[in-house]
């Protein structure tokens, strides 16, 4: 068995993890339990759960290295934005609540932005 993903969570310049406080304040108990749950799946099983499971990891088309966890069928119909690092790491970077259809342009807008974030840190970090 391969070794397992390692899953960060974004944090801002000030110290707040985004991710962190969404899933403790706007999920209920149910909805955090099953999140933990599919959290422990792709920390198994990496990206390559887009292929088994696309219900629970999808790509999204428009950009590169962006992935939604999905929770659907809930009341909250919650969404994590994350992307991935070499070495096995997936960052969770944005969280909200879905309400309509389609996924918001501005939600996209902010998971991009921290990913570019993280992706330069990190290429600054590999520079050195």
């Amino acid at each position: 068995m391969s070794e397992e993903w390692q899953i960060i969570t974004y944090q801002e310049v000030d110290g707040k993890k985004p991710v962190d406080e969404f899933l403790t304040s706007s999920l209920t108990p149910a909805e955090y339990k099953r999140f933990q749950f599919r959290l422990s799946l792709i920390s198994t099983k990496g990206l390559a759960l887009i292929i088994e499971r696309s219900d629970v990891l999808d790509k999204i088309k428009t950009e590169d290295n962006l992935y939604e966890l999905r929770l659907p069928n809930t009341c909250n119909n919650p969404r994590i934005f994350l992307c991935a690092l070499t070495g096995k790491r997936l960052v969770l970077l944005h969280a909200f609540k879905k309400k309509g259809r389609k996924t918001p342009h501005n939600e996209i807008y902010i998971a991009a932005k921290r990913r570019d974030l993280v992706v330069a840190k990190e290429d600054k970090t590999d520079e050195q």
